[in-house]
């Protein structure tokens, strides 16, 4: 169990860190070919792109042997919590108490599921 929980963690850091340097080298360009292209090529973005690749690898290996009942709901709490930390620490956004509580209630309620397999 220690071993899904570390490579879902893992994988939850490559996913949400490719999404965050895409954003930040797509962010407020037109929805053009050209610009999404150029925007892609940058620094930001091919080191996100790199790192989503990276989650989606590390992803097919996490699904070879865990069950999806426990999986899924596993990545989706540490996504959102790791979504939380790269939003406060990067993009400098506020946590407001009710999306602290959701939190609280969704990392709960995966530590039941998670305990009883």
């Amino acid at each position: 169990m220690i071993k899904l929980i570390l490579l879902t963690l893992l994988q939850a850091i490559l996913g949400v860190g490719g999404v965050a340097l895409l954003t930040h080298a797509l962010h407020g360009k037109p929805a053009e070919l050209r610009e999404l292209l150029a925007g892609v090529l940058t620094i930001h973005g091919a080191a996100g792109t790199l790192l989503l690749f990276s989650s989606f690898i590390l992803l097919s290996l996490i699904v070879s042997f865990a069950k999806m009942s426990v999986y899924i709901p596993l990545n989706t709490a540490l996504t959102f919590l790791v979504t939380i930390v790269v939003a406060v620490v990067l993009g400098h956004e506020r946590v407001t108490y009710t999306n602290a509580l959701g939190m609280i209630l969704i990392v709960t309620g995966v530590a039941l599921i998670v305990s009883k397999q």
